[in-house]
């Protein structure tokens, strides 16, 4: 009975998967890269002059405006992680690294009782 129903939630998972993929296929592109091309190495040399105007390339652009409006970052990566959600962040790490130390205390405790094991 476990085995079927592992193999119904896998197909369950599956269709779901297919099903989702084909909705997103026929929904509509919100940028198709034709409406005010941007100079992203520009932009990453000199993100101050930047034109606001010519930015309105769905968003791509939205994001460049909150960054040079919100964030003292220039690169638009490392101002969404630290700036706008760097709590977040530090949550992901704190679970990470408890995740990683509560590892290690299970497979010591198991290394020292073999070891109690063999000596008696």
């Amino acid at each position: 009975m476990k085995k079927f129903l592992t193999w119904v939630c896998l197909g369950i998972i599956l269709f779901a998967g297919v099903f989702a993929s084909f909705r997103l296929n026929d929904m509509p592109r919100t940028y198709d890269g034709q409406k005010a091309p941007t100079s992203v190495y520009e932009l990453m040399q000199d993100p101050e002059s930047a034109d606001e105007n010519a930015l309105v390339d769905g968003a791509a652009g939205a994001i460049v405006n909150q960054n040079l409006k919100n964030a003292r970052a220039v690169n638009d990566v490392t101002a969404i992680v630290f700036d706008f959600r760097g709590y977040d962040t530090m949550g992901e790490a704190f679970i990470l690294i408890t995740a990683v130390a509560g590892t290690m205390v299970i497979l010591f405790n198991k290394k020292e009782e073999k070891k109690e094991d063999e000596q008696a």
